[in-house]
């Protein structure tokens, strides 16, 4: 199975990596932005298209909303919203740090009570790449049963 990790890519690279480590150890292939190479399409294009054959979504949410494309959203928040009722998503918000205000306006939607989903929390990257191990196999035993 693919696995998108969704992020800012600049301030996140080591729970990016962590995330990776995760689904490398899983046996799952990790579908990241970083890792596309020169491709013929914009990065938007090539990211909703990662993220539309990966099988799962990790979302990794730090302090930074990142900058606003022409949607007005970020490119995560993009990312999101593409995958939001399509495939599973986990999200994942970093603990001890101060959410700017348009990430805190992100963090309610993925959380909202109706149309949210319940979220892990990391400090540092290895509680993060402990977490999506935890997640996923439980995750994947829910859905064998």
């Amino acid at each position: 199975m693919k696995v998108f990790i969704s992020s800012l890519i600049t301030g996140m690279e080591d729970y990016r990596a962590a995330a990776r480590e995760a689904v490398d150890a899983l046996g799952y292939e990790p579908v990241m932005a970083e890792k596309f190479g020169a491709k013929p399409q914009t990065p938007q294009v090539s990211c909703l298209d990662g993220l539309r054959q990966a099988g799962l979504v990790l979302l990794l949410l730090g302090a930074d909303y990142g900058a606003k494309q022409n949607s007005g959203l970020s490119a995560t928040h993009e990312e999101y919203r593409d995958a939001k009722g399509n495939r599973p998503i986990m999200a994942f918000v970093r603990s001890g740090v101060t959410h700017d205000p348009e990430q805190m306006r992100f963090l309610k939607e993925v959380e909202g009570w109706e149309a949210g989903q319940f979220r892990g929390s990391f400090f540092t990257a290895d509680d993060l790449r402990n977490e999506i191990i935890r997640a996923i196999h439980t995750w994947q035993v829910s859905n064998a049963t």
